[in-house]
């Protein structure tokens, strides 16, 4: 298991994403709640106030955008890709090709920790389809299905 019992930091998500400073929304991968060889993958990102990305709503509530949720959790898939699929030959990338049944249950404000849990459902003809819940305090926030492709 690549994490051998540790969390990998935000360092070592940045050598395996090719996202960064703002985009990059995975701050760390727990080694509780992740097992490689299950398929299960599970991290966090810490959402504070200082973040170029909050919206606020006709509440005058400040919260963090949805989309940016599951974008997260689209992050935290490519993680998981990385190692339950293996890593990426020269040249290779994984894409996206759909995300699915985005549902949004309540929202995250500064300060929330926001765990995401992805899991690997099936691979079929080279593309992969995974699943995700985002919680706070384990309250469910978003969930969706994610399908990617490497080439």
């Amino acid at each position: 298991m690549p994490l051998n019992g540790n969390p990998l930091q935000y360092q070592d998500v940045q050598s395996i994403l090719p996202h960064r400073f703002p985009c990059l929304l995975v701050d760390r991968i727990l080694p509780a709640g992740t097992s490689i060889s299950e398929g299960r993958l599970s991290a966090i990102k810490n959402i504070t106030a200082n973040e170029p990305t909050f919206w606020t709503g006709h509440h005058q509530t400040t919260v963090f955008p949805g989309i940016l949720m599951v974008e997260a959790l689209a992050q935290s898939t490519g993680l998981l890709a990385h190692y339950f699929l293996g890593p990426l030959s020269e040249g290779e990338h994984y894409y996206f090709a759909s995300i699915q049944r985005a549902r949004f249950y309540r929202s995250a404000q500064p300060g929330d920790q926001l765990r995401m849990d992805v899991a690997f459902v099936r691979q079929r003809s080279g593309i992969a389809r995974f699943s995700g819940m985002a919680t706070v305090n384990g309250r469910r926030i978003c969930t969706a299905e994610f399908m990617c492709a490497r080439k």
